[in-house]
């Protein structure tokens, strides 16, 4: 006998579809039989194929030749690693976490890591359906929201596009900039692993908007506050560089300062679809370098 109980995910979906997709090793007629002569049952009742599935339904399956599908395997996190996605959990309900990334922390895997982040909550959840929704550099910090769930993927991917999710970074960088308030609007473009800024008449080219504002300013440095009103890749870095005022300890677009830190923190996410809204602090390893 197998049994399985149905997750918000597929509310609404027919029950033949949700078995074939269970047991695709299965001929569909033979499942239309067992639901005919209630080898499958829903909540222990006869149901036909038709019947479409309800949050928390119960399907018992008694066919002795119907094999469920392999087990997924999971990657085995120690509880060091445990410990650690749950204390940099800074909310979390049913859909959604918002997840504070530490610097040179990886989020996917490849690029010489088996496993990132996201790998790693795929196993702390036991769900495949886990996705983060949006992603920074190993060397960047901050918030990171991930979906749960296929629906909430689905509803946070459409927010991101839509523009309806607020992020802003606390940005250090090189020299003093004279404008308290200011916005660069160009046109980026990757070729191969960098981002350059190209002209509007690239057909390669996607617009990046980003609204910027002078928190403080010292002698060689001008700290920042970005807000992305697009998403490209690299967006601030690239802009920032363009303008000759490189973030400091970007290796990639800057110059050789000396930095092993990235001076790049997403501080702020806002999503009001789920009435969330997080503000961190600036980061100990940012006011360290702004004390010497």
């Amino acid at each position: 006998m197998m049994k399985y109980i149905i997750e918000k995910d597929n509310e609404g979906v027919r029950l033949d579809r949700y078995l074939r997709k269970k047991l695709s090793d299965v001929p569909l007629t033979e499942i239309f039989k067992a639901l005919r002569i209630g080898k499958i049952k829903v909540n222990n009742k006869k149901k036909k194929e038709n019947y479409r599935l309800v949050e928390g339904d119960k399907i018992f399956i008694g066919i002795g030749n119907l094999q469920e599908e392999e087990e997924k395997v999971f990657l085995k996190l120690s509880d060091e690693e445990k410990r650690f996605l749950v204390k940099n959990i800074v909310f979390e309900n049913d859909d959604l976490i918002v997840f504070n990334k530490e610097k040179d922390v990886v989020m996917h895997k490849g690029s010489g890591f088996d496993y990132g982040i996201s790998e790693m909550f795929k196993s702390y959840y036991e769900t495949d359906d886990f996705n983060f929704i949006n992603r920074i550099d190993k060397k960047t910090s901050g918030l990171v929201i991930g979906a749960k769930n296929k629906i909430s993927t689905r509803v946070l991917a459409e927010e991101l596009r839509e523009n309806n999710i607020r992020k802003k970074y606390y940005i250090l960088v090189h020299g003093n900039i004279k404008k308290n308030i200011f916005t660069i609007e160009n046109y980026l473009k990757k070729i191969e692993d960098k981002v350059v800024v190209t002209s509007k008449d690239d057909q390669e080219g996607k617009v990046a908007v980003t609204h910027f504002k002078v928190i403080d300013r010292y002698e060689k440095y001008t700290l920042l506050e970005g807000e992305l009103l697009t998403g490209r890749t690299h967006q601030l870095r690239v802009q920032l560089s363009d303008m000759g005022n490189p973030i400091v300890g970007d290796t990639r677009y800057g110059i050789k300062d000396g930095e092993k830190n990235l001076y790049l923190n997403s501080f702020y996410c806002e999503i009001p679809k789920y009435n969330v809204k997080i503000e961190n602090d600036l980061p100990e390893f940012f006011k360290n370098k702004l004390k010497k």
